[in-house]
């Protein structure tokens, strides 16, 4: 059995050298954050204020792990109210 050991960071600054600032990706949409751990469980690796969006928290992912969740959440995705 293969048993891979996830890392602790203690800041953004520490993924973003593991990762690179191309290897992951922020999350503010709570429905997609919610779509990806509760059909594929990955989980996000920080969690912060978004620096973008105020008032909304910041769920960064590994972007090689978010690829089929994206995809899958982009045809299954709530539809918005245009009303």
């Amino acid at each position: 059995m293969n048993v891979i050991k996830k890392q602790i960071f203690d800041s953004l600054d520490e993924i973003k050298e593991a990762f690179g600032e191309d290897g992951i990706i922020a999350i503010t949409e709570m429905k997609q954050v919610i779509f990806y751990i509760s059909r594929y469980n990955i989980q996000p690796i920080w969690i912060a204020p978004s620096e973008k969006k105020s008032g909304r928290m910041a769920y960064y992912f590994i972007k090689a792990e978010t690829k089929k969740p994206y995809t899958d959440w982009m045809t299954n995705r709530p539809k918005k109210n245009t009303l």
